[in-house]
């Protein structure tokens, strides 16, 4: 399969590195305005380097989008409808009217259309998401120092999308309510940014997102009936606490007499009576996980794992959460 990569940033060059090591792709072209820094990929991983994404057409059957999220929309619609499948990087659009549009030209064209939110790729979220859970509370904290890139979106376009979509994916039941709080640090859009979601199954979400840290912490804690999971992405790291068989009504009255609750267990070390498991993982690269994917369902003809719609869907939660966040600025300033 001819494919290209339209982009060529950090994660552009990415992109084009895990190409090139696919067996089942040929890195046919990459493609930047930068003339300097598309030659630079170009020679690097031994393919051709174009200037304008109009040029790749007839060339490739399939391309990566990971331009600057303002011109996703535009780059992606061309192909799309051309018949070319394309892999657009998260968000997919600036908005949820945008999205909507592509996930229409994939439609009409028959092209498949993905979207990289890498985060399903981690080894600790793929192997949590083979237990099937149900969770009924989310906590997502994910902070880091400014990048200096994605600066054209506020944090909820740029990191809380990843956690949105993971969510998503999880508590599988449509967001009824959203509530959230943002500021603007470094700039005119939002650095900070706190969001509670509820779901109408009742399921709540709690997501941090930060780009104004002096450290980097991308973490997600589940909360079901019958365990608490904590993935750690940046350790690709997953645990699972259960109530220990120890936990029980018996075992307290073995250690005190009439024992009736769960205060008779006092003067017990808590983990001792917890069941801890340590998730064993894959040992692989998200995003060369997440581009063999997304060729395959190219190659199939099946559905990619997260497609047009499910990105559109976050973008149209990450609206919602800005419109939270101005409603709440408003607040604040009609009471000072």
């Amino acid at each position: 399969m001819r494919v290209g990569v339209v982009g060529v940033g950090s994660m552009g060059e990415a992109h084009a590195r895990c190409y090139a090591a696919l067996q089942q792709a040929h890195l046919a072209a990459v493609c930047d305005i930068n003339h300097q820094r598309c030659d630079e990929i170009a020679r690097r991983y031994s393919t051709e380097a174009v200037y304008d994404f109009t040029d790749l057409d007839g060339r490739v059957d399939a391309v990566s989008v990971a331009l600057p999220t303002v011109l996703h929309a535009e780059a992606s619609q061309f192909f799309l409808e051309r018949g070319v499948s394309v892999l657009v990087e998260k968000p997919m659009a600036r908005s949820s009217a945008e999205a909507a549009a592509l996930v229409d030209a994939a439609a009409e064209s028959g092209a498949t259309l993905m979207v990289g939110h890498i985060e399903r790729f981690n080894p600790a979220f793929m192997a949590i998401r083979q237990l099937e859970l149900k969770p009924l509370f989310i906590e997502c904290d994910r902070i880091s120092p400014f990048r200096f890139r994605s600066a054209d979106v506020g944090v909820v376009f740029d990191l809380m999308i990843h956690d949105i979509d993971i969510i998503l994916s999880l508590a599988c039941s449509e967001v009824d309510q959203v509530d959230a709080c943002g500021v603007a640090v470094l700039g005119a859009n939002e650095d900070i940014c706190n969001a509670r979601l509820l779901f109408e199954n009742g399921c709540v979400a709690n997501i941090t997102a930060s780009r104004v840290a002096t450290k980097s912490m991308r973490k997600i804690r589940l909360f079901s009936h019958d365990s608490y999971i904590t993935i750690d992405y940046a350790a690709r790291q997953a645990l699972i606490y259960r109530k220990s068989p120890k936990l029980t009504l018996d075992t307290a009255k073995t250690l005190k007499s009439g024992a009736t609750s769960l205060a008779d267990f006092a003067g017990m070390s808590f983990p001792e009576l917890l069941d801890i498991k340590d998730v064993e993982l894959d040992d692989h690269e998200p995003l060369a996980k997440e581009l063999e994917a997304f060729v395959s369902a190219v190659e199939s003809g099946t559905p990619p794992p997260v497609s047009g719609r499910e990105g559109m869907e976050a973008v149209r939660v990450a609206e919602r959460v800005i419109q939270a966040v101005n409603v709440h600025r408003k607040l604040v300033e009609s009471r000072h």
